[in-house]
């Protein structure tokens, strides 16, 4: 049933037809204060992300989400915009991730994929290597970056 409901939103993408310099709007994603915590709660559980009175005497003032919180939020919407009906078959690398400024409660973070770079992969000549950057922005203010280098079938 997912795999119509991505098919329905996007074609089919292949390596052969990605184009550098492509840049794939993946929408939007909102987030509160009580996913915040709650995320925080399980896997992160530092005082700036879970308890209000820690918070707010750190450098941030309030509640801001966890760095793997701010990645994992932009996951879904790059799958649904990008990953969800391709070639793709794994995830090879990831480096450069960067979080210039907090993600805060209410904040609804608006996520870009641009498509860096592709190669034919030395090792396999059935796959491609693509290389993306992705971003993740509040009010035009830069929250998240990823450098990501991905292996697909050629």
């Amino acid at each position: 049933m997912r795999s119509l409901i991505l098919r329905s939103i996007m074609s089919h993408r292949t390596f052969e037809g990605l184009t550098v310099g492509e840049t794939i709007d993946c929408g939007t994603r909102s987030v509160s204060r009580e996913e915040i915590v709650a995320f925080a709660e399980e896997y992160d559980p530092l005082g700036i992300h879970t308890d209000e009175a820690a918070a707010a005497d750190s450098p941030f003032g309030d509640i801001i989400a966890s760095g793997i919180h701010t990645f994992a939020l932009t996951q879904r919407p790059v799958v649904e915009h990008f990953y969800g009906d391709s070639d793709l078959v794994a995830a090879g690398h990831i480096e450069e991730m960067r979080l210039p400024a907090p993600l805060r409660p209410g904040d609804t973070l608006h996520v870009t994929l641009e498509i860096a770079d592709k190669r034919h992969s030395k090792r396999n000549e059935q796959r491609g290597i693509v290389t993306t950057n992705r971003e993740a922005t509040v009010d035009g203010e830069v929250v998240f970056s990823l450098v990501n280098r991905t292996i697909w079938t050629r």
